[in-house]
């Protein structure tokens, strides 16, 4: 039971549901959307909200609190950051992203 709970608090505030997803990191967006099939602004938003809304693409990603993308490929170049600090609008606990900058996540198998 204690494993259950762990878990669950884990999946919580990590805020993504499904294991099948790894966080790729916060990278900045210099020359355009590095995810550009699939965009939406959510209400509200978190890493699990915007999984499902990008269900069967091999990438999604949080930008500026409410913004979620989706893709199979992710645009060139990639440079990370360290300036995703911009809470969630569904779950101030955690943070999507920020101002040219997206977290994002990889579907594990692809």
């Amino acid at each position: 039971m204690k494993g259950t709970i762990f878990c669950c608090l884990v999946l919580f505030f990590s805020g993504v549901v499904s294991d099948n997803y790894e966080r790729v990191g916060c990278v900045k967006e210099i020359s355009g959307r590095i995810l550009r099939e699939k965009a939406g602004n959510l209400k509200p938003n978190s890493p699990w909200h915007c999984q499902k809304f990008c269900a069967g693409y091999r990438y999604f990603g949080v930008e500026f609190g409410k913004e979620c993308f989706c893709g199979n490929t992710i645009g060139l170049p990639v440079i990370t950051s360290s300036k995703c600090t911009m809470t969630c609008e569904g779950n101030r606990l955690l943070t999507c992203g920020g101002s040219s900058v997206i977290d994002v996540y990889q579907r594990h198998g692809n």
